[in-house]
């Protein structure tokens, strides 16, 4: 009775400690997948809306130019802006909802920190336990591209917060990441001056 006692309690303690050693990795190789899976997702979501949405530089933002043809504001389609971030946050949260644990998933091999042996061995599952609304800010950006030429892009900076449930416990990650949705180049000198972009919820 007392030898099954004492290899219960050896074997639970063997168990922990390989848990206690291994979870760092698995916890990282996890948020690493996720993070590299979600920031494929947003750029996908991204990339399709303005396809379908068939959106140009021109139709967001309106230049007015002075009479020797030099940009005097860079007037800005809030709605229009809006109205995309909308979209595109709604196919974020839709598809990284419906991520698959075996997507998300470690293989076993990669715990041996071998490159070799990274695809190898049953797949340990990683779900996505909750994922919160995605957040999103316009920017601009102004890069001069030579003599008398500034290149305006218009940014979109999204982040994910999402909740993974890893093989025996969660782990919280944030993902960022930063897309372009129109882009031009001025010719001249950039007014000091242009309507700001709508804020976040706005």
């Amino acid at each position: 009775m007392l030898a099954a006692i004492i290899g219960t309690a050896l074997a639970v303690l063997v168990i922990w400690m390989v848990d206690a050693a291994l979870r760092p990795t698995v916890t990282t190789l996890a948020t690493v997948q996720a993070e590299n899976k979600i920031t494929g997702i947003v750029n996908d979501a991204v990339a399709a809306t303005l396809a379908d949405q068939g959106v140009a530089y021109s139709d967001l933002v309106t230049l007015e130019k002075d009479e020797e043809g030099r940009v005097t504001l860079l007037s800005i389609d809030s709605v229009k802006l809006n109205t995309l971030r909308t979209k595109i946050l709604e196919q974020v949260l839709e598809q990284v909802e419906g991520l698959d644990a075996q997507e998300l998933g470690v293989p076993l091999g990669s715990l041996t920190g071998f490159a070799t042996a990274s695809d190898w061995g049953p797949i340990l599952p990683v779900g996505v336990l909750t994922a919160a609304a995605p957040k999103a800010e316009f920017s601009n950006r102004f890069t001069a591209q030579g003599i008398n030429q500034t290149l305006h892009q218009i940014l979109l900076d999204i982040q994910v917060d999402v909740t993974l449930l890893i093989p025996g416990g969660r782990t919280e990650t944030s993902v960022t990441a930063q897309m372009c949705v129109a882009e031009t180049l001025l010719v001249g000198e950039v007014p000091n001056s242009y309507l700001e972009l709508p804020a976040a919820g706005s």
